[in-house]
């Protein structure tokens, strides 16, 4: 029997590939579960460099058979101010 794709699963892979060219402008993390969308969040929160301001969070459930749900997190952050480096007087 054929498998067939839902359409919010082959939405987000085509992100994923286009997701490394956006970093030039803003970093995006993106964090899954099969718990829930908590805890996608927090595993992308914990890709997202220190001193970088959220600019946006995206959240999908993604149904990956009858009743089981997948939920991915996408994060967009601005770059952190970069840091001076130390002077020696």
């Amino acid at each position: 029997m054929p498998r067939h794709h839902p359409p919010a699963l082959l939405l987000l892979l085509a992100s994923l590939v286009v997701a490394p060219a956006m970093q030039a402008v803003a970093g995006t993390a993106i964090g899954e579960s099969i718990w829930d969308r908590s805890n996608a969040r927090d595993r992308a929160l914990q890709s997202v460099p220190a001193g970088a301001q959220i600019v946006s969070t995206n959240c999908q459930s993604v149904e990956v058979g009858t009743g089981n749900y997948h939920y991915i997190c996408r994060i967009t952050y601005t770059d952190p101010a970069p840091q001076s480096p130390p002077t020696n007087r």
